[in-house]
């Protein structure tokens, strides 16, 4: 199946799910994750810098007040991008007007009415991952030099915060083109087409 669908074909029946609203452990382990993977993208994007941007090394590295002010409300407005991204991916797909929701662990994107083929989930997921890092990436290379350690921690934000999509791209990957996703925001779960599985 190549187009989003409102109803599910008779021949599809589900096959996993990943849910984060009752399941509470897997929430705190992404955030755990999520710390982790966001250090590692700001010593990466560090290096990085320092090969776009030669003159970096040599400033003192450090951010004034109004720079600090900036950063806090650039990264409380970094996941509320990200989800909108989603959002606008999911819009893609379906036409329909997404769901949005900010729980106490997660900020989440859904369309909890739509089954979404695989690859088309693929890129809802991927979207504000490639999106934010590429124009932030761009960024490194155009804003002035003072500026540059600030856009570096915004993108490990993006990177790190971006956990639980490479949970769900592992997931998908291991499904076939042929399968099916319905993602409430809070819920994702997958469905497979038992006929065509049932083919050698």
């Amino acid at each position: 199946m190549n187009n989003s669908t409102k109803t599910l074909p008779e021949t599809y029946t589900q096959s996993g799910e990943i849910g984060l609203k009752n399941n509470k452990r897997l929430a705190i382990t992404l955030n755990i994750v999520s710390f982790f993977v966001g250090v590692l993208s700001l010593f990466m994007l560090f290096i990085l810098a320092t090969l776009l941007r030669p003159s970096f090394l040599n400033t003192s590295g450090a951010i004034t007040p109004g720079g600090v002010v900036v950063l806090i409300g650039a990264g409380v407005m970094l996941f509320p991008i990200h989800e909108l991204i989603h959002g606008v991916f999911f819009w893609v797909f379906t036409r329909n007007r997404p769901f949005f929701a900010f729980r106490l662990f997660y900020a989440c994107a859904g369309a909890p009415d739509w089954y979404i083929p695989t690859r088309q989930h693929m890129i809802v997921t991927l979207g504000p991952l490639v999106i934010i890092d590429t124009v932030g990436v761009l960024f490194l290379l155009l804003v002035p030099v003072s500026w540059v350690l600030s856009i570096a921690i915004i993108l490990a934000l993006n990177t790190g915060g971006s956990v639980g999509d490479f949970l769900v791209i592992t997931r998908l990957f291991k499904l076939s083109p042929t399968s099916l996703t319905n993602d409430t925001g809070d819920v994702l779960t997958f469905y497979e087409n038992q006929s065509a599985n049932s083919h050698p």
